[in-house]
């Protein structure tokens, strides 16, 4: 398995974020419909050029948090459907406590019936105390596709997705192992929840895009101050484009919150992704 030694301000950060995490969810759970900021959400129109997907749609979700099902996830999903996606693809942090669980799963199971549905984990489902195996239970009954350091292909009429799902590196669970090598009409999909899986790519791993959340874009931005709440595991990256051609990632802002109920101009985010032919200009802003 591939992973990286944590620095001490890593490792402390991660305990405390342990540690407060099920208290303060717990606490504002006791007030479930106090969210300021999170009732809209902004559509991130990514396209990428690869001839043999030209016209085929997915769409990129994460950061759900979802411990206890609200009127927006019905709107999120009705944006979805809207969006008409071949693909659905989600990057972790799916809940906190154990008791979000078949309210997450009501809202994959509404997304599941729109298109097929990929998943991967992030640090806070570590964090929930839900076994990985419960997991992956839920997963198969619900017809959800939950990729634990893992690679599914998907071949369509003129070439193949690989879409492989790594274990949250921000916690260092990833294996890279899985990351099948490139092949002629291949486009690959890398699903991981922390941005640094950018640092822990070596020279000979390959992905034409890799999907992350985990920084819900500083979640609270104040105008003229920079982004003063970033998890371990962003290494600086905020949102939107990193990386370069053959690991190219682009961070969402995510759906949902963290400590506390609020986003500050920092409006939730759905992320519709293109395929479109060579002669067309892809959007990497």
């Amino acid at each position: 398995m591939t992973r990286r030694t944590r620095s001490w301000p890593d490792r402390a950060r991660s305990f405390i974020g342990h540690s407060l995490s099920e208290p303060l969810y717990r606490l504002f759970s006791l007030v479930p419909h106090w969210e300021v900021g999170l009732s809209t959400h902004e559509i991130s129109r990514l396209t990428y050029v690869h001839g043999p997907l030209a016209g085929k749609r997915a769409v990129h979700l994460t950061d759900l948090h979802l411990d206890r099902y609200q009127p927006r996830h019905d709107l999120i999903v009705t944006t979805v459907r809207e969006l008409c996606p071949d693909w659905i693809f989600i990057t972790g942090d799916l809940l906190n406590v154990p008791e979000g669980l078949p309210h997450m799963f009501r809202f994959l199971a509404g997304l599941r019936e729109i298109a097929p549905v990929f998943v991967t984990l992030g640090n806070h489902d570590h964090y929930s105390g839900v076994p990985i195996d419960h997991y992956c239970e839920l997963a198969d009954r619900h017809k959800i596709t939950l990729l634990i350091n893992q690679a599914t292909f998907i071949t369509t009429d003129c070439g193949e997705i690989a879409i492989v799902g790594v274990d949250d590196p921000s916690l260092h669970r990833a294996d890279l192992n899985c990351l099948p090598p490139p092949a002629q009409d291949r486009f690959t999909i890398l699903l991981a929840h922390a941005p640094n899986i950018l640092d822990q790519l070596e020279d000979h791993h390959a992905a034409d895009l890799i999907l992350c959340g985990h920084s819900h874009g500083g979640q609270w931005r104040i105008p003229g101050v920079p982004t003063v709440w970033l998890p371990p595991g962003c290494n600086g990256r905020i949102e939107g484009h990193h990386g370069e051609p053959g690991r190219r990632l682009y961070i969402n802002r995510g759906l949902g919150w963290s400590v506390i109920p609020l986003r500050w101009n920092c409006t939730p985010e759905i992320a519709c992704i293109e395929w479109v032919n060579g002669e067309e200009q892809p959007d990497l802003s």
